[in-house]
């Protein structure tokens, strides 16, 4: 493994050598210089840009005889401890050479190693350019940034997370009734989905879906209630079963339903609850406000229909505060066919995925959805090693990692895609356990969270606690477009326990489920090995392909995990492993 040079930027700038000697670097310029390139995610700015950032008042010559000038003896301090080849020179850009650095701002969030104290609340402390505007400017701006990142700690909850059967009100479902794909049970407790509105007049769905999913999050608040995701009640209603059969494969016994119509700025919701069994209306209410208000006329909308539910199963109502999820301003379009393009494990539709996220945070950089989706993104590109340049991915995975924690530390969905980022980067398992911990805390049964949450488990190697977060993930939204990828979890964790039949028909129903995701062909390999279905391991073999796998071998915290599947990639090419 390389020795990376240490780059402080926290506090006193420092540049130290691998053995931990400093360099010199004398000029604030210099260091201004340095500083500007790392925090580029590529490591790379252009002459132009740096010239305007530090020499803008002067003509275009001088500025760039200054900037020469200033590289020219920047070169010279660093060649003296024989550290120059970390600036990299062109004619158009200068970069830095990321992959041999170690800087601390790119571990804020990320680590629990650095205690608050350790850590100055100024950025570059002592370096002001009092006549560079823009770098000012700049400076400005990242020590903003700087102290929020540090400021934010999440609690450890000190309440105990309610079970997956309380949650449920049951037992959770067993291996066999998961993988029958027969309806779920119903639970004893009042249990409920919220299909689509429809909008009219027609704006692709959007609208009406968008609060189809904030009604089902904020109704998942009442500890009285069993909410189904919405997600899986929108994949049953495209398919235009009846209302009934809707009910029966989700496993609830209500459905809400509804409309919105739009006139310029006026809204009016149609609200309709649904007996799942038989289709007949139970309760119906309108609701009209301005579109500035739809967040306000969910929230109304949940606090009339709870009540409204718990009368008709004679369950006495219980009042709760009820916390606002925040959403995109507009862009609703762009998340989710973001979200759908990465979930299909084609390269090209992740990038496109990517593509939308990044054009997500242009337009909203403090949308904590958008910035840990566009993380979350970039940290599958970094994990699979998709482009020669993926050091450049994993920071741009860290800095959208870091806005998302900084402007959503109490937004559910965000806390998802950052754990998930964590696992796919490698991060610290006790940060992303406790960005779960205090998520599920928020809304204990969030179904993302809890998938994300079995995730987390699984490379920290708790497979107990793994599995039950993803059974009552898959018990929650049965009809998830990520069905494979949970499925996948659970003979992952499955295999952590030593139980390798189990993981063996977990696996291979994922890998007939799902696309042909990397890390359910290795399960899938090296299950099927373990249990003498040697045609069935030859052919995940085959599927695996060849890579750069490392980054996936990396996720699994346990030394006996990482080796269980390092044997299977070294053994694939000469057949299926020994039990």
């Amino acid at each position: 493994m390389m020795e990376k040079y240490r780059l402080d930027l926290i506090g006193p700038f420092g540049l130290f050598t691998p053995d931990g000697r400093r360099i010199d670097i004398t000029s604030k310029k210099s260091v201004a210089l340095i500083a500007l390139i790392i925090v580029s995610p590529s490591g790379v700015r252009s002459r132009r840009w740096l010239q305007n950032m530090l020499w803008g008042t002067r003509e275009d010559i001088q500025a760039q005889t200054s900037l020469r000038r200033e590289l020219s003896n920047l070169t010279k301090q660093l060649a003296v401890m024989d550290a120059d080849h970390l600036l990299v020179r062109g004619t158009q850009r200068i970069g830095l050479a990321i992959e041999q650095l170690e800087v601390d701002i790119f571990s804020l969030g990320l680590q629990m190693a650095k205690h608050k104290s350790s850590l100055s609340s100024d950025f570059l402390e002592g370096i002001d350019l009092r006549d560079c505007e823009e770098f000012e400017d700049w400076l400005r701006a990242e020590r903003d940034r700087v102290r929020d990142m540090i400021a934010i700690d999440l609690p450890e909850s000190a309440d105990v997370l309610p079970s997956g059967p309380e949650i449920l009100g049951m037992d959770l479902p067993s291996s066999e009734e998961i993988l029958s794909n027969r309806s779920p049970r119903l639970p004893p407790k009042p249990s409920l989905a919220v299909l689509p509105f429809a909008s009219l007049p027609d704006d692709d769905g959007w609208l009406g879906a968008g609060i189809a999913d904030e009604l089902g999050v904020i109704l998942s608040q009442y500890p009285q209630l069993f909410i189904v995701a919405s997600s899986s009640a929108r994949a049953l209603a495209a398919q235009q079963l009846p209302r009934p059969e809707i009910a029966d494969r989700l496993g609830v016994r209500y459905l809400l339903d509804g409309t919105v119509m739009r006139a310029g700025d006026r809204l009016r919701l149609s609200v309709v609850l649904i007996n799942g069994e038989t289709g007949e209306q139970v309760w119906a209410q309108a609701f009209e406000g301005c579109t500035d208000d739809v967040f306000v006329l969910q929230r109304e909308i949940a606090d009339r229909i709870a009540p409204q539910i718990w009368s008709k199963v004679d369950i006495a109502e219980r009042q709760r505060g009820l916390r606002m999820i925040g959403s995109p301003a507009g862009g609703y379009e762009l998340y989710w066919r973001a979200n759908a393009l990465f979930r299909s494990g084609d390269k090209e539709h992740l990038f496109e995925a990517t593509a939308l996220a990044e054009q997500l945070v242009e337009q909203d950089p403090t949308c904590p959805w958008a910035a840990s989706l566009a993380s979350y993104c970039h940290s599958i590109i970094y994990l699979r090693r998709l482009v020669p340049d993926y050091e450049a991915s994993l920071r741009r995975a860290i800095i959208h990692y870091q806005s998302a924690m900084r402007f959503g530390s109490d937004n559910v969905e965000a806390l998802g895609y950052a754990a998930g980022t964590l696992v796919n980067i490698g991060g610290d398992m006790g940060v992303a356990d406790r960005i779960i911990s205090h998520a599920l805390h928020l809304l204990p049964a969030h179904q993302p969270t809890l998938f994300w949450g079995g995730w987390v488990d699984i490379a920290s190697g708790r497979p107990d606690r793994a599995r039950d977060r993803l059974e009552l993930a898959l018990r929650i939204n049965p009809a998830t477009g990520a069905r494979a990828q949970t499925l996948c979890g659970i003979g992952l964790a499955c295999l952590q326990q030593g139980k390798a039949q189990e993981a063996f028909l977990f696996l291979q129903q994922a890998a007939q489920d799902g696309n042909g995701a990397f890390i359910r062909h290795l399960g899938l390999y090296v299950a099927a090995s373990l249990i003498g279905e040697t045609e069935i391991a030859r052919e995940a073999a085959l599927a695996l392909g060849d890579g750069d796998y490392a980054g996936v071998i990396k996720m699994f915290n346990d030394p006996q995990h990482q080796a269980l599947f390092e044997q299977a990639l070294h053994s694939r090419a000469i057949g299926p492993m020994s039990a």
